[in-house]
């Protein structure tokens, strides 16, 4: 039964999905837009925020490699569900995965 509970990432799923709606909630996709520095800052520190999350989470569900990468692929897709753009995307995934895989 330990092996089923390695293979469920429903629990996982929901808080990925939860970290992409809340990065709607705080910035839309029709903020991409935006150039100006504030903007920048604004998406920079919303990111920090997610990723400081997803940390915790981390730490308090022993993620391994299987799962971090699930993690950032149900992320990326809810972002691409969203609206935004390819390029935003990945940039805000791999923010998130980077400090995931920092120890």
């Amino acid at each position: 039964m330990a092996m089923l509970k390695f293979l469920d990432t429903r629990e996982l799923e929901e808080f990925a999905t939860g970290l992409a709606l809340d990065l709607s909630r705080r910035f839309p996709p029709a903020s991409e837009a935006r150039t100006d520095p504030g903007a920048q800052h604004q998406i920079k520190v919303i990111l920090e925020g997610l990723a400081a999350r997803a940390v915790r989470y981390r730490q308090e569900h022993k993620l391994g490699i299987y799962k971090k990468a699930k993690l950032g692929n149900v992320f990326r897709w809810k972002l691409k569900e969203l609206g935004y753009s390819a390029a935003f995307t990945e940039h805000a995934t791999k923010e998130i995965i980077t400090r995931l895989a920092v120890r």
